[in-house]
């Protein structure tokens, strides 16, 4: 039963919150802002749940037991059988390691700290985060972590007679600067952590302490929650995944939901577009809708792929809304009914059900994922996982140690390999390839930091942007000091640094290239940069009488190679296929023309191009004898180097160390 304060357009902004964030997750391109709907529930939540705390203050009749009791009965037991039924699906459709993930996340989301376990998880090298069935459970924590002290706040402030509007309103200014400083210094803290995200849930509590204020003028009436919908709607096509987020631009969805929640629910927009039935009945769903949408997604991503087809995202956006109003009708309305369940009953079962998921979880972590469940050529082809080079596991992040060696161990060091972490993976092609002859290289790496001379990675967080500059200082300093060297070989992730963007199969890189000639964030200026910042270090190595082989772009496959194959066997299916040819053409090869203009007329550089050597008439391969060729979606096994990259290294550079300097 609906109280009388009950405003049917806030579930309509609900609606308009969680429908762009499954749309923006389904893989909506079109859509490119839709994941701020999360910040428009934390408004949502702010004040619906500060309304309740004050009112009951202010009546005398709050209890903090009573509202921890309501958190769960709202919470929990929704969130509990999504848990059961997620976790469980994947000890059998996914991977043991998945499987295990699926576990420890799990744990995390019932203990409210999902948002540090993701926090934590994040990283170059990270798996990604499609395949991750509880990821979504990161906003949850967010706002457990602040209902756990937010009502302490409230009652302090409350007992000792202090303004509570005016240190709530001066609470969210300072919260929000905190934010805005994590969002351009610590991104992921931003992003993950509840510093900076407690400024979005106490605007919508300022807004609840403060009152609506009565609008007599009809035209202000009407117009307010028309600018919030307007600035909900900008945001979620003005808003990208590469921009500094939360920071400045989430004012834009968060003052939208805080205008219409000021405005009131009796405007034409409230009440007829916000408050229409459709938009209420998406709303009541929103948030079984929200719990349901990730896992149902990642679930169909592991056997599927990370982009979806349109008819993939489709369905499975039409199972969320239906498994939704199964959960919304048959879990959270009964438990939300005391007189359904009472609360000595709606307590044991929520005791019970978190009781059996721990059971569950602890299981799959001891077991490790019930490895057991793959048969020889599925442990075989998941293995390949672990084939990286053997010098990665001396050899420390960038370099410049004696185990970084290779070749032969009495010659001086006359190459050096140098890039990004597909440097470390293509290394032994290098040693083994003839390229070198009897002599010795070294291995200069950095994950993400190729040695494009004076280029940085937009919406980088400082720290990363500042050791990845103090890398390539240390390489030119290297590369200045070292008189024996003769040649140096660069490798890096080409194609994404080109285009800014990973490969349409798959992925989520986001390399928007700057430097100090950078007029804007477009793909064409990332381009430009690319090509002068490379110009710069071809010149460079040049002045430094140091010739230069550039190994081109290897094939990206788009989806995790040693995963898709070992799913494949556990499930009997045919292994999979490798990227279509003519994409490899168009993004490798286009790329690879680039670097063939940028080489052209310059004395001692030579482009080596490799991919076509992994490429048939239709696909480009994924493995040799059983075994992968990649390590993930992008990056070559140490199988794949040697076996493959190596014959095409030696094939292209004919004859070997032919380069001449003037």
């Amino acid at each position: 039963m609906k109280s009388s304060s009950y405003r049917p357009d806030i579930d309509g902004l609900r609606a308009l919150a969680v429908i762009p964030v499954i749309l923006f997750h389904a893989g909506a391109d079109w859509l490119p802002g839709g994941f701020v709907g999360v910040d428009i529930f934390f408004v949502i939540s702010g004040y619906l749940i500060t309304s309740i705390i004050f009112r009951e203050m202010q009546a005398g009749e709050f209890s903090v037991l009573r509202f921890y009791e309501r958190r769960v009965r709202r919470i929990m037991p929704a969130l509990l059988v999504m848990l059961l039924v997620t976790v469980g699906a994947f000890q059998v459709i996914s991977l043991p390691d998945q499987a295990r993930g699926a576990a420890e996340s799990g744990l995390a989301a019932l203990l409210s700290l999902s948002n540090v376990y993701f926090w934590l998880k994040t990283g170059y090298f990270a798996p990604a985060a499609e395949f991750m069935p509880l990821l979504h459970t990161w906003s949850l924590a967010v706002e457990e972590q602040f209902y756990l002290l937010f009502p302490v706040f409230l009652i302090v402030v409350h007992r000792l007679h202090l303004p509570i509007k005016y240190i709530l309103a001066l609470g969210t200014i300072v919260a929000f600067c905190i934010g805005l400083w994590l969002s351009y210094n610590k991104f992921s803290v931003a992003y993950f952590l509840l510093p900076g995200r407690a400024w979005e849930l106490t605007l919508g509590g300022t807004i609840a302490v403060a009152g609506l204020p009565v609008i007599h003028n009809r035209h202000v009436r009407e117009v307010l929650p028309a600018i919030g919908v307007g600035l909900i709607l900008f945001s979620l096509f003005y808003i990208r995944s590469d921009s500094v987020f939360p920071g400045w631009v989430a004012l834009m969805p968060c003052g939208g939901a805080a205008l219409i929640i000021l405005a009131g629910g009796h405007s034409w927009v409230a009440q007829r577009v916000l408050g229409s039935g459709t938009l209420v009945f998406i709303g009541l769903l929103s948030y079984s809708a929200y719990l349901w949408h990730w896992p149902l997604l990642a679930a169909v991503r592991i056997h599927l792929g990370i982009n979806l087809s349109a008819a993939a995202a489709t369905i499975v956006v039409i199972l969320t809304f239906a498994v939704a109003f199964l959960s919304w009708r048959y879990v959270e309305m009964p438990f939300r009914n005391r007189r359904v369940t009472p609360n000595r009953r709606a307590l044991g079962l929520v005791g019970a059900g978190s009781a059996a998921f721990v059971a569950l979880a602890l299981v799959s972590i001891a077991a490790d994922g019930f490895p057991s469940r793959l048969n020889e050529r599925g442990r075989e082809a998941l293995a390949g996982k672990g084939d990286i080079d053997p010098l990665d596991s001396i050899c420390p992040e960038g370099g410049f140690h004696a185990e970084c060696r290779f070749g032969n161990p009495d010659a001086p060091v006359s190459y050096a390999v140098i890039g990004d972490s597909h440097a470390s993976a293509i290394r032994a092609a290098v040693e083994t390839s003839d390229i070198m002859g009897d002599t010795a290289g070294t291995l200069l790496w950095d994950p993400g930091c190729p040695l494009l001379d004076g280029a940085e990675r937009l919406g980088s967080e400082p720290e990363w942007t500042a050791t990845c500059n103090g890398f390539k200082a240390r390489v030119w300093e290297f590369l200045r000091d070292n008189k024996n060297l003769t040649t140096v070989v660069l490798a890096g992730r080409w194609a994404g640094l080109w285009t800014g963007v990973s490969n349409e199969v798959g992925g989520a890189l986001r390399a928007r290239l700057t430097d100090g000639e950078t007029v804007s964030a477009s793909p064409e200026e990332t381009k430009r940069v690319f090509a002068r910042s490379l110009t710069r270090t071809l010149e460079r190595l040049s002045k430094l009488g140091l010739k230069t082989i550039i190994i081109g772009q290897v094939p990206e496959q788009g989806f995790d190679v040693p995963r898709a194959a070992a799913l494949a066997r556990l499930f009997a299916l045919n292994d999979p296929g490798g990227v279509a040819r003519q994409e490899v053409e168009e993004r490798a090869g286009e790329v690879d023309t680039v670097l063939a203009e940028l080489s052209a007329g310059r004395n001692g550089v030579k482009l080596l191009s490799i991919w076509p050597v992994f490429c048939g008439p239709k696909s480009c391969g994924i493995e040799r004898d059983g075994k992968p060729l990649y390590v993930d979606d992008d990056h070559l096994s140490h199988w794949g180097a040697i076996t493959v990259a190596a014959p095409a290294l030696a094939a292209a550079m004919t004859p070997p160390r032919s380069l001449a300097l003037p």
